[in-house]
């Protein structure tokens, strides 16, 4: 009989070792969790650089290709007086902002560090490569390149830079294109793809006709399709609450979960 006992226990205990060990494809309540998490932090960095992006291809390509880089230092001149402007030849340009108690405005949001421009005019675009050294707003800081074709309204844009902020060290790449949906500075629609690895591993992103203003960390419109480092697959949808407040909600697990992100970057379960 305590044989019989015995060996009924430890049928008992392999079949919930082997429930426990069952994997069914679900994302954890933690991954949907770092998924908002680090949505918000590429966020940041994007908005940043979509901040310089708005100052260094702004004009309009019907008023001759030939002089872009020019237009963009008399911009940059006007609207920034206080960076510093150099030409190393006639496609290039440096600006450099200083630091960030040299409280360098455009658009209500303070840059520091410097962007070196190289304008390149085609047929009926230009492409502004652009290096970052140490650019930051006070929230983010990112190194690195970025490749911007523009044309009307629209830009492609291919990117590759590390950045640092309070969620920690990234590295993420980018191909996505921007096409405006208000005036300069108000906000874009965004589509394409970006991948980074951070605290949290690898992700890959999936952007397909989001809406995203330029003050955001996350889109007030749209879905994102995420790819977990443990390869799960979650979704983040985008709803506006209201001018401070984004709402996330997340599936992908066995049940969905709902954050509020304001445009600070906080992120808390609705």
């Amino acid at each position: 009989m305590r044989h019989g006992s015995t060996a009924s226990l430890l049928s008992l205990t392999t079949l919930v070792l082997s429930l426990t060990a069952c994997d069914t494809g679900d994302a954890s309540s933690a991954e949907m969790r770092m998924a908002v998490d680090d949505a918000v932090a590429t966020g940041q960095a994007q908005s940043l650089e979509d901040g310089i992006l708005e100052i260094t291809t702004d004009f309009t390509i019907g008023d001759g290709l030939a002089s872009a880089a020019q237009r963009i230092r008399d911009l940059v001149a006007s609207q920034i007086p206080c960076s510093t402007i150099s030409s190393p030849s006639a496609d290039t340009l440096v600006i450099d902002f200083g630091t960030l108690d040299d409280e360098c405005e455009f658009r209500g949001r303070t840059f520091a560090g410097v962007v070196s421009l190289t304008v390149t005019p085609g047929t009926d675009n230009v492409v502004v490569e652009h290096d970052y050294s140490g650019i930051t707003d006070g929230v983010v800081t990112l190194d690195g390149h970025a490749t911007v074709t523009w044309t009307d309204g629209q830009r492609h844009i291919v990117t590759d830079f590390d950045f640092d902020g309070r969620r920690g060290r990234f590295h993420a790449s980018s191909d996505r294109t921007q096409t405006r949906i208000g005036g300069p500075g108000e906000g874009v629609r965004l589509n394409g793809v970006r991948d980074w690895s951070g605290p949290n591993g690898a992700w890959h992103l999936d952007i397909d006709d989001v809406e995203v203003r330029a003050i955001d960390p996350v889109p007030q419109d749209g879905s994102y399709v995420l790819d977990t480092p443990r390869g799960r697959e979650i979704t983040l949808s985008f709803e506006r609450i209201d001018e401070n407040t984004i709402e996330v909600t997340v599936s992908g697990g066995r049940r969905d979960r709902v954050f509020r992100v304001t445009s600070s970057g906080d992120v808390a379960d609705a």
